[in-house]
């Protein structure tokens, strides 16, 4: 995942003092695909792009829904062609003390939030690509940009 991380609106203190006002209630799958190419034998090396985007909604007072999506597309080095790719949806609810702003979510979105959601990503590609009959692809531990 190389990002570019933009000049954040909001101050630092700002920033965390609405961070600190955030209670995690829940993670869960929201949804996930898979797609597995059966006509390519399965490769010993794999070129691995990982994309992500965020989103939520505030629920109710103090409740938001966080929606953090991944799409991990794999292919053989140099091939245009996929051998597989798997999409997944977290659904991460959170209690706020603060209100959530949109300049708070732009930072929060890419690098707070992957700390919560990653470590799932990692236990549901591992399982996934293992339930698939490949190799088990296990990512690399998440580095805050």
């Amino acid at each position: 995942m190389n990002k570019e991380v933009k000049k954040p609106k909001i101050s630092p203190e700002d920033y965390k003092k609405i961070l600190q006002g955030l209670d995690l209630i829940s993670i869960s799958l929201k949804e996930s695909r898979t797609f597995l190419n059966v006509e390519i034998t399965p490769p010993t090396e794999l070129n691995i792009q990982i994309k992500d985007e965020a989103d939520y909604k505030v629920k109710e007072e103090g409740v938001v829904f966080v929606f953090q999506k991944y799409q991990i597309d794999a292919r053989k080095p140099q091939s245009k062609t996929r051998f597989f790719q798997l999409e997944v949806t977290f659904l991460v609810k959170l209690y706020s003390k603060e209100t959530l702003t949109e300049d708070f979510f732009d930072v929060y979105k890419n690098i707070s939030l992957h700390l919560n959601t990653w470590p799932y990503l990692r236990e549901f590609v591992n399982q996934t690509t293992s339930r698939m009959n490949v190799p088990p692809l296990t990512l690399p531990f998440y580095k805050t940009p």
